[in-house]
């Protein structure tokens, strides 16, 4: 009894150690709701123009939302495979879907999502090449902070990082995940372009932000904002009725 107890305190005690750039915590059916945009595009091409090769595409300008839901969840060696059904919420109103299949590990090029409950210092990505013309440096988490919404506080992981291609392109990456879940809350690629086949050199931001999820009190920073402001005006209307109850007639 003795030795079980202590075996138990000692896996309680080096759990959080453990935890790594595999683990998933996420369950089949949760969903996570992103706004995708380019709040800057700067060429004298079209946004996206014919044979554009780059990191852009049309769900980033032309959807009002994209919708990632869970379906399943498989463990393959060293790394966890978590299935997404991808739904586009087209301007135009229609919709189409797709299937994702996010392998967690360093591995991992995308880091949609990354192992939950990683900290400052731990890798997500490790070094890959892009069919051999340039290399992608290895990936770490550069802080865990805390944000503080409505619903409490959660802890948040960020990457931040520059990075230059074989043509002498600048890219800025921004990237933060929910810790506890490790899915990714931000996102903000900036590019500074050459021009490359039959696109003429731009410059470009885009932003995926999540605007909703199914998983109670996720990081949303939209929803913050405007949780925030409906409780200043709240708080601001109660304060000028409160006063005015207080002055007395002259």
């Amino acid at each position: 009894m003795l030795s079980t107890l202590s075996a138990l305190l000692l896996f309680a005690m080096i759990a959080p150690v453990l935890a790594g750039p595999s683990d998933v915590v996420v369950q089949v059916g949760d969903w996570f709701k992103y706004e995708r945009k380019v709040p800057r595009w700067e060429s004298v091409d079209p946004f996206l123009p014919e044979g554009y090769f780059g990191p852009l595409s049309l769900a980033d300008n032309q959807t009002n939302y994209v919708l990632y839901a869970v379906t399943d969840i498989t463990p393959s060696g060293d790394a966890t495979n978590v299935t997404f059904l991808v739904t586009y919420n087209w301007m135009n109103g229609s919709e189409t879907t797709e299937t994702m299949i996010e392998s967690v590990s360093t591995m991992n090029t995308n880091i949609f999502m990354i192992g939950a409950d990683m900290s400052a210092g731990q890798m997500v990505s490790d070094t890959w090449s892009f069919f051999g013309m340039f290399d992608y440096p290895q990936r770490f988490i550069n802080e865990t902070f805390d944000f503080v919404n409505p619903d409490g506080t959660r802890a948040i992981n960020r990457c931040i990082y520059t990075d230059f291609d074989l043509f002498g392109s600048l890219y800025n990456y921004t990237f933060e995940w929910d810790k506890a879940t490790g899915m990714r809350t931000y996102y903000k690629n900036e590019g500074d372009v050459g021009a490359f086949g039959e696109s003429n050199e731009y410059i470009y931001t885009v932003e995926w932000t999540l605007i909703e999820s199914s998983v109670s009190g996720l990081y949303i920073p939209e929803a913050f904002t405007t949780a925030v402001m409906l409780v200043i005006l709240s708080a601001s209307t109660i304060s000028v009725v409160l006063h005015r109850r207080k002055r007395r007639p002259i």
